[in-house]
C-alpha cells in the first residue's frame, strides 16, 4: 500500500516530500472510507445480495441499446 518513503529528521521533526505526505494523505482518506463502507451494515448486506443476484444468472450485461430494448420491449 505504502511505498518506501524518504524520512529526515531535524530539530527533533520528520521531514518528507511533499509528494510523498500527499500520498499518505491519500492513502489515509481511502481506509477511512473502507472502514465507513464496512461500518455500513445495511450497505454490506445489500453488496452481499448483489453478489448473490450475480452468481445466480440475475444480472444481465447492456452491451448496446439492443440489450436495454430486450430488457423492455
Amino acid at each position: 500500500m505504502l511505498d518506501l518513503i524518504k524520512v529526515e529528521q531535524f530539530d527533533n521533526k520528520v521531514i518528507i516530500q511533499k509528494d510523498d505526505f500527499e500520498k499518505i494523505i491519500a492513502d489515509v482518506e481511502s481506509l477511512m472510507e473502507t472502514v465507513e463502507i464496512l461500518s455500513d451494515h445495511e450497505l454490506i448486506e445489500q453488496l452481499k445480495e448483489s453478489e448473490k443476484n450475480i452468481k445466480e444468472g440475475k444480472v444481465k450485461k447492456i452491451k448496446s441499446k439492443k440489450d436495454i430494448d430486450a430488457l423492455f420491449g
